[in-house]
């Protein structure tokens, strides 16, 4: 709907801020006041010189058109300002400011159009004029404003006095029409550091450069087009023997038998015509003497240096412009693997961010803050938002995967921001079930004993029968305990019944080194249960055990990045570290899941039970 209904400021005015736009008078002696301000006359020339070359030189308009197809990828969102320090917090969730913000330069449908046009006048003329028109209403419902984003030449200043009044060129008819009052048209230009209301661009300094690119290809052209410079001169001499035939003298009949030779080689390139040469008399003097025929190169030192000399030129014209030498040059897609325009984040900063910041603050100034107070929000409130800018679409960052693995495999990041940095969504993680079996069954690859440990093969899903002198297992484990069997087990031997020897003691070192690395694990357990909901109610309760007063929902998760020390007490103990990682997961797990704190002679009875070789 239309925002802006009212009739613009009457007098030129000064931005409040070091903004470069300023809104115009629409009619009355302001026009022209305004219009000799930012003398139009004076700019022209070289704004005019400026379209003409990005019109007829392909290496200025291309890099130009890259920069300006980024820009228009930027979207645009409400953002409101920290009160303290006056920077922007992000998109805003202020209805009002998100329905005005919508709107502007035309909406979804429109805002790259616009942005794209906007990044090309900031790089050619350095300045654009932006008109917001109110639209009629259809069918009695309000429309929304129109925007229309024109270079300097298609926005006049006519009549004078009172009748003084904006003139523009409709992009869609060429008709010029009177810009009616109800609208609002404002400047954006990026000023000259000698003269602030002046208009300064990158093309302006490069304009002495296209004129040598230009006549540098003028003259290759030229030359390409004439048959004096490309086949030169062939003088014959009078005293050849040939015959004239019906020509009139020796020298035409030689001529055309040379160019009948020639294209007999031309159409019969596979044939000895081709190659056979051309045979004529001549006195044996003249042939000593090389004067027989003589080819005369018309070719200069300068001509042909006159390619150099454009190659000089361009390379010039690309560490003029501002942008990235690489992308001034045309060789961006050597260099990197981003999509057609993403561009790398210091790039974004040093030349794409500062156009955006003076659009949006252009915007924000002349329109945004405005339309705000034309909503019905007052006006200090209005002052706390901007027009800000989502550049998803714009910045790439490199490949940084290999970066992010090794910090990950170094337990330096969790597993959330691996997933986040590489575009994995959430509901693409293993639930705690398929976590679990998974790494279980990468640890029982690597050592297949540990299918004995009823709660490794219960886990994966498989059901293991072994013998009880296979597994020197003189219990059973049941719901995560060991259990005393009810009654001693019958052997087919009674008389070697007792006699078999006792699985070996646990030292009493491992021991406290695994409870070390459970206590370690319970910790960073107990770290994540921790949440702004229960903070500070479970202070007295030692982090190792904050399990048991607090429900434990995915055990898999909290424990990740645990153990991340029981390979050196493995080598130290001389035991396989893969069989003590099971061990100490899946006793570490049955205490989460049950909230139990941390038993030693558990413990100790799960590493006696344990694959102790390597």
């Amino acid at each position: 709907m239309p925002l802006l209904r009212r009739r613009a400021r009457t007098e030129p005015q000064a931005p409040p801020r070091a903004i470069a736009a300023a809104a115009m008078p629409m009619s009355g002696p302001g026009v022209l006041r305004a219009s000799r301000a930012r003398k139009q006359t004076s700019n022209q020339d070289w704004q005019r010189e400026g379209w003409y070359y990005f019109d007829v030189i392909g290496e200025l308009r291309g890099p130009l058109v890259w920069i300006a197809n980024a820009v228009s990828q930027a979207d645009v969102h409400a953002t409101e300002l920290d009160p303290e320090t006056g920077k922007p917090t992000g998109p805003s969730d202020n209805p009002m400011a998100k329905a005005a913000a919508a709107q502007v330069l035309g909406g979804a449908a429109r805002r790259g159009g616009l942005l794209r046009v906007l990044a090309l006048c900031w790089q050619v003329p350095g300045e654009a004029w932006v008109i917001v028109k109110p639209t009629p209403k259809r069918r009695g419902q309000p429309q929304p404003d129109e925007w229309i984003v024109l270079p300097p030449s298609k926005v006049k200043a006519k009549g004078s006095g009172d009748n003084a009044r904006w003139e523009y060129t409709d992009p869609m008819t060429g008709a010029d029409v009177a810009l009616e009052p109800s609208a609002r048209l404002f400047r954006i230009w990026c000023p000259h550091p000698a003269d602030y209301i002046q208009a300064d661009s990158a093309v302006r300094p490069a304009l002495p450069i296209c004129r040598e690119v230009e006549k540098a290809s003028q003259n290759i052209a030229g030359r390409l087009d004439s048959r004096l410079a490309s086949a030169g001169l062939l003088a014959l001499a009078d005293d050849l023997d040939f015959p004239k035939g019906e020509h009139e003298t020796t020298a035409m009949a030689f001529m055309d038998e040379l160019l009948a030779a020639a294209e007999t080689g031309i159409q019969q390139p596979g044939t000895a015509a081709a190659v056979v040469p051309l045979v004529f008399n001549a006195p044996g003097e003249l042939i000593a003497n090389g004067g027989a025929a003589a080819f005369i190169d018309t070719a200069t030192e300068f001509v042909t240096s006159v390619v150099e000399l454009r190659d000089n030129a361009l390379a010039r014209l690309a560490a003029t412009l501002d942008m990235p030498r690489d992308v001034a040059a045309g060789t961006q897609g050597e260099s990197n693997h981003w999509s057609a325009w993403q561009v790398e984040e210091s790039t974004y900063k040093i030349f794409i961010e500062p156009l955006l910041k003076e659009i949006g603050d252009a915007i924000t100034q002349e329109w945004f803050r405005p339309a705000l107070v034309a909503m019905g929000m007052d006006a200090d409130q209005a002052e706390a938002y901007e027009i800000g800018w989502d550049t998803t679409a714009i910045v790439a960052r490199p490949d940084d995967t290999e970066n992010l693995r090794d910090l990950h495999d170094r337990l330096l990041i969790s597993d959330e921001y691996m997933l986040t940095e590489n575009g994995v969504p959430e509901d693409a993680r293993p639930d705690d079930a398929e976590y679990t079996k998974r790494l279980l069954e990468k640890l029982v690859t690597g050592a297949p004993s540990l299918l004995s440990d009823p709660n490794v093969a219960r886990a994966m899903g498989v059901e293991v029968t072994v013998a009880p002198a296979a597994t020197g297992v003189s219990g059973e484990v049941t719901g995560g305990e060991l259990e005393a069997p009810a009654q001693p087990e019958q052997r087919a031997l009674p008389a070697t019944q007792g006699a078999e020897p006792a699985p070996a003691d646990v030292p009493d070192g491992l021991v406290a080194a695994a409870e070390l690395l459970v206590f370690d694990a319970l910790s960073r357990a107990g770290g994540r249960l921790i949440t702004r909901e229960n903070r500070g109610q479970h202070n007295d309760t030692p982090k190792w055990e904050l399990h048991t007063v607090i429900a434990t929902a995915d055990p898999g998760a909290l424990l990740r990045d645990s153990f991340q020390f029981s390979d050196r007490v493995a080598d130290a103990y001389g035991i396989n570290s893969v069989a003590l990682d099971a061990v100490l997961l899946a006793y570490t797990r049955s205490l989460l899941a049950d909230g139990r704190a941390h038993d030693r002679d558990l413990l100790t009875a799960r590493l006696r039970l344990m694959d102790r070789r390597r």
